[in-house]
């Protein structure tokens, strides 16, 4: 199905996992795929679901199926 195929976006407002809103946590425990930047910590890329493919990219992939949650620092 064609609308499961999308891109979400998560901009954090802090290094720390716990601060994840309940949105973001659960996009990324849904993520087939993660993108995100190089300044993004590994205890937030750890919060996305254990077989979701990581993706260090400057700009999201598109094009691909699937849920892909991009995820980025507010610095």
């Amino acid at each position: 199905e064609a609308s499961r195929d999308r891109i979400e976006t998560i901009m954090l407002t802090s290094p720390d996992p716990d601060d994840l809103t309940l949105r973001a946590a659960r996009l990324l425990a849904q993520a087939d795929r993660v993108s995100h930047r190089a300044d993004v910590p590994a205890a937030i890329l750890d919060r996305a679901r254990a077989d979701a493919e990581r993706m260090m990219c400057d700009t999201p992939p598109t094009g691909l199926p699937g849920l892909t949650v991009d995820v980025s620092t507010g610095r």
